[in-house]
Formats: structure tokens, C-alpha cells, sequence
């Protein structure tokens, strides 16, 4: 992987209901802070509806590089 590219991660939260968005992020470690972020300025807006998780917030990796 090249240091420019990005991968595409789904991360999501448990809140009573699963809630998912998808990032471009390095890591899982880095997918998870962004969707935290996203969370703190818009709330659940870009967040979605899942019915998948174990844990309080979780990071998945969907399969392809992205080049920036």
C-alpha cells in the first residue's frame, strides 16, 4: 500500500440501535476517529441504520485502496 492511499472502512456504534457510515482512513484506529467526528458535528446525519455489532464502536474494512 502506498503511503498516499487510503482504504474504505464501514464503522459504526451501538446506541440501543447499530448505526453505520463509511470512511476513507489509513486504519481502523484512524476510520474510527473520523466517524467519531462525524458524529460530534452532525449527529446520526451520516450515519445509517445496521443491525451488525458487537462492540461500542467498530471498524471494518471493505475491500479497496483509494488513491488521493
Amino acid at each position: 500500500m502506498s503511503p498516499a492511499a487510503t482504504r474504505r472502512y464501514i464503522v459504526g456504534f451501538e446506541s440501543w440501535t447499530m448505526y453505520e457510515t463509511i470512511v476513507l482512513a489509513n486504519s481502523k484506529r484512524e476510520a474510527i476517529a473520523k466517524a467519531k467526528a462525524m458524529y460530534d458535528l452532525n449527529g446520526l446525519a451520516e450515519f445509517s441504520l445496521s443491525d451488525n455489532a458487537n462492540e461500542p464502536w467498530h471498524a471494518q474494512y471493505l475491500d479497496r485502496e483509494v488513491q488521493s
